[in-house]
């Protein structure tokens, strides 16, 4: 993380309040924003996208994590998820996942609207899906350096 952790997470929430600022969400009136902190320091931050097709919505969390992943960052050191009682739906626990490891943080922010006032709840994505499907262990990647899960079993085997 960047010098100062508190700023950087400090930093990822603000991303994720603006990003939920933006969240097109006419037919659920839902809004959620997320961002996410990669390796790098970098943060990256989405919003629900609704569609009048329902399955071709898009989750806050998928499109931060998205993001990231285009602008070339896969590895992701943190999790802000923004909205009322905001938990990830289990879609987004897979993807967040797949870019993460087991000290990956999550920060779920109740904003209430009304008021402004944040209650911020810690955890980790492997806490929040215990069980997950793991590509690594089914044999499914290929021996590819660049990607995160491969690089986060040899990790566990340093340790």
């Amino acid at each position: 993380m960047a010098k100062n952790p508190k700023r950087s997470i400090d930093r990822l929430i603000e991303a994720a309040v603006q990003a939920q600022k933006r969240a097109y969400c006419p037919y659920s009136r839902y809004s959620v924003g997320a961002a996410v902190l990669t390796d790098g320091g970098r943060v990256f931050a989405g919003c629900n996208v609704e569609n009048a097709s329902y399955g071709l919505s898009m989750c806050a969390e998928r499109a931060a994590i998205y993001h990231a992943v285009a602008s070339g960052h896969d590895a992701i050191r943190a999790v802000a998820v923004v909205g009322a009682a905001a938990k990830p739906c289990g879609a987004c626990r897979q993807v967040m996942h797949e870019f993460s490891d087991k000290d990956t943080d999550l920060y779920l922010v109740d904003l209430n609207p009304a008021t402004g006032r944040r209650s911020v709840y810690k955890t980790t994505v492997y806490k929040l899906l215990p069980l997950a499907f793991d590509p690594l262990a089914s044999g499914l990647l290929p021996a590819n350096p660049r990607n995160l899960l491969r690089r986060k079993a040899a990790k566990t085997k340093r340790k």
